[in-house]
C-alpha cells in the first residue's frame, strides 16, 4: 500500500466542472461486498446531496436526457506530489429527489465502468435483440449435422426390409430372364432368312424381350420408390442446425456494450444449440416435405440463456468462474486461473487482529453437478453417462458417528443437455447398406443409378437425436460440424469437475480452500486501496494467499472497515467419494 494519501484534500467536478463538495461529505461510505467469492465488489455507495450551483447543474443534466448518467469525478490530493481520480457517474434512477424547499439535490452514486454495472447492462439484453440490431447473426453461427434416430420397431424393420429383398430378388431374376430373351433374339436373327418359321420365331423373342424389359422397367422403378420410402422411414436424411459457441455468445455482448472479451478457457470452445419447436413439414403421405434445423444459433426465447445473463452465468456454472471489468476488458475466467493470484499489488497494514474463524460451513457433504436430460429425445437419458457427477466428502476419524457436523447438500445445474454422437451404424443400418448397395448395383447397370449405400454411411459421426423437436437445448463439443470423437471424455459432469469445478474441494490443491476468516478489522484506507482492491482482491498475508470478502470505507476519514480470508489448512480428515451414474 505503498504512497498511500493520508488527510486528503478532496475535489469534486461534475461534467468536467467543479462544485462545492457535497453536503455531509466526510461522512460517505463505500460499502464493498464480494459476493460468491468474486473477484471484484457489488458497492453500495451513500447517496450525496448537492446544493446551490451544484444542484442547478444536476437538474439541468437531468431535464435533458435522465436516463444517461452525469459524470462525476472525486479528485484526492494532498501536500504530496501525486493525485488520485475516482470516476464514477450519478445514477438518476436509484434515489434521485430534488428537495424543493432546501434548494438541493439527493442522487446516488456508480462507480464508472463497475461490476454493478456491467451486471446490470447485460441483464437488459437479449439475443433476440441483438439479432435483430445485426449484432450477432450469420457469421456467427456454425452448421452442426444431425441425423433423426429413432428407437426402431422390429416388426416393421423386418416386414418392410424381406419387402424390399423380394422385390430386388425379383428384379435381379428378370434381369435374368431379359439376358436370356435378348440372347435368343440374337441367336434367332442369324437365321431369319432360312424361312418364315424362324423369322416368326424371331419375332415371338423379340416380343418377349420387349414385355420384358418393360417389366424390368417397372420393377426398378418400383424398388427405387421403395428403397426411398424405407430408407426414408428407417434411415433420415442428414440435417444441419444452426449453433454459436460459447465464447462468440459471450463476445458479441461485450462488445455491444463497448468492451473487448478475455475468456481464454478451453470449455468456451464448446458450442450451444437451441432448442427447436419447429416440426417437419410433411406431404399428404406423411413423408418428409421440408427437413426443419434450428435455423438460427441464438438461443429460443424459452431457452435457458435467451437473456444474455443468463449465458454468462452458464459460462461462470461450467468453468467454477468469475467476471471481472479491468481496463475496459470483460474478463470471464475460472477461479483456478493463476490470473486472478498473479502479482497482487496490495498490502494488508500492520494492525492488530484478535479474532479469527474458519470457513466449515462452505463444505457441504454431497455435492451434484448435472446436466439436463430432455424427454423428447431418447439419447440424453440412454447415454445418460457423464451428465452427472457426485462428490460425496465424509469425515475419516470420529468418536461418535451422530455428532458428525459435516451435512448438506449442493446441487450445480448446468441447464442445457448433453449431445449423442451416432458412432456407428446400428444392425439394421448395416443391413440396408447390404440392401442399398445391391440396389446401386443393379440401378447402375441401367445407367444413372442410385446412391442408398453412400447415404447410409454419411450419417456417422454426426449428432443425433430421437425426434427432430428436442425441447432442451444442448452443449456441444464440435469439430468440424460434427460432434467430436472423444466427446463423451471431451465434455462431462465429470470432465469439468476434475479441470474447473474441484477448486471448492477441501482436500484436492493441498487443502487450500480452506480458510481462515478475519472479520471487522480496521485499518488506513485511502481512494488509492480503494482502486486497487476493485479490481484485485487478493494479496499475501504472512506470505500466504488472502482475498479481502468486504470493507467498509468511510470516504473522508480515511479508514475502513475490511473482512478477508487467508488460505490455511486446518484439517487433514477428510475423504472424497465420486459416483458418475450410468
Amino acid at each position: 500500500m505503498a504512497g498511500v494519501s493520508r488527510n486528503t484534500e478532496q475535489k469534486y467536478l461534475l461534467n468536467g466542472i467543479q462544485y462545492n463538495a457535497p453536503i455531509d461529505w466526510a461522512d460517505a461510505t463505500v460499502e464493498a461486498k464480494y459476493i460468491d467469492d468474486n473477484t471484484q465488489p457489488s458497492l453500495t455507495i451513500s447517496d450525496y446531496t448537492f446544493p446551490f450551483e451544484a444542484r442547478n447543474a444536476i437538474k439541468a443534466w437531468f431535464d435533458n436526457n435522465c436516463f444517461e448518467g452525469m459524470p462525476m469525478d472525486v479528485i484526492l490530493y494532498n501536500n504530496l506530489p501525486q493525485q488520485v481520480v475516482f470516476k464514477s457517474v450519478l445514477d438518476f434512477t436509484s434515489n434521485y429527489q430534488e428537495l424543493l424547499q432546501e434548494g438541493k439535490v439527493t442522487v446516488s452514486v456508480l462507480k464508472e465502468d463497475g461490476i454493478d454495472d456491467l451486471y446490470s447492462k447485460i441483464e437488459a439484453l437479449t439475443y433476440g435483440y441483438l439479432e435483430s440490431i445485426d449484432a450477432v447473426g450469420a457469421g456467427d453461427y456454425t452448421d452442426c449435422d444431425y441425423v433423426v434416430e429413432k428407437k426402431f420397431n422390429l416388426l416393421e424393420i423386418i416386414m418392410a426390409s424381406v419387402m424390399l429383398y423380394l422385390m430386388i430378388k425379383e428384379l435381379a431374376e428378370a434381369i435374368e430372364k431379359l439376358a436370356d430373351a435378348i440372347a435368343s433374339v440374337a441367336g434367332l436373327l442369324l437365321f431369319i432368312g432360312t424361312g418364315s418359321t424362324a423369322l416368326g420365331a424371331a419375332l415371338l423373342a423379340v416380343l418377349k424381350a420387349l414385355l420384358i424389359a418393360a417389366y424390368v422397367a417397372v420393377l426398378i422403378i418400383a424398388v427405387i420408390n421403395l428403397a426411398k420410402s424405407l430408407f426414408e422411414a428407417l434411415v433420415p436424411k442428414k440435417r444441419t442446425h444452426k449453433t454459436i459457441m460459447l465464447r462468440t455468445a459471450l463476445k458479441v455482448v461485450v462488445e455491444h456494450l463497448g468492451y473487448t472479451l478475455s475468456a481464454p478457457s478451453a470449455i468456451l470452445d464448446t458450442y450451444y444449440l437451441p432448442s427447436n419447436p419447429r416440426l417437419d413439414e410433411k406431404e399428404d403421405n406423411g413423408f418428409i416435405k421440408t427437413l426443419k434445423g434450428v435455423p438460427s444459433g441464438i438461443p429460443n426465447v424459452q431457452d435457458f440463456g435467451y437473456n444474455c445473463a443468463d449465458m454468462f452465468t452458464l459460462a461462470k456454472r461450467l468453468m467454477r468462474g468469475k467476471i471481472a471489468l479491468i481496463n475496459g476488458v470483460v474478463h470471464v475466467r475460472p477461479m483456478n486461473d493463476p490470473f486472478w493470484t498473479t502479482q497482487p499489488s496490495w498490502n494488508l497494514p500492520s494492525v492488530l487482529i484478535n479474532a479469527k474463524k474458519y470457513n466449515l460451513n462452505e463444505l457441504k457433504s454431497t455435492k451434484v453437478y448435472q446436466f439436463r436430460i430432455d424427454t423428447n429425445d431418447d439419447w440424453t437419458i440412454d447415454e445418460y453417462k457423464g451428465t452427472a457427477y457426485e462428490v460425496k466428502t465424509d469425515v475419516t476419524s470420529f468418536t461418535n458417528k451422530k455428532n458428525i457436523l459435516l451435512k448438506g447438500l449442493e446441487e450445480v445445474n448446468f441447464s442445457l443437455a448433453l449431445g449423442s454422437r451416432k458412432s456407428k451404424l446400428n444392425a439394421i443400418e448395416e443391413l440396408l447398406a447390404a440392401v442399398g448397395g445391391a440396389i446401386d448395383e443393379v440401378t447402375g447397370f441401367f445407367g444413372g443409378g442410385t446412391s442408398f449405400k453412400a447415404g447410409v454411411k454419411s450419417k456417422v459421426g454426426v449428432l443425433r437425436q430421437t425426434n427432430n423437436w428436442h425441447t432442451v437445448p444442448k452443449l456441444l463439443p464440435l469439430k468440424g460440424g460434427k460432434l467430436s470423437a472423444s466427446y463423451k471424455t471431451d465434455l462431462s459432469a465429470k470432465m469439468l469437475y476434475d479441470e474447473y469445478l474441484n477448486y471448492d474441494s477441501f482436500i484436492v490443491n493441498g487443502g487450500k480452500r480452506q480458510r481462515a476468516i478475519y472479520e471487522g478489522v480496521e485499518i488506513p484506507f485511502g481512494i488509492e486501496d480503494f482502486k486497487v482492491l476493485s479490481i484485485n482482491p487478493y494479496f499475501k498475508y504472512n506470505g500466504v494467499t488472502a482475498k479481502i470478502m468486504s470493507f467498509n470505507w468511510t470516504t473522508g476519514k480515511d479508514k475502513a472497515t475490511i473482512s478477508f480470508w487467508v488460505q490455511e489448512k486446518y484439517t487433514n480428515k477428510l475423504k472424497e467419494t465420486f459416483i458418475e451414474p450410468e
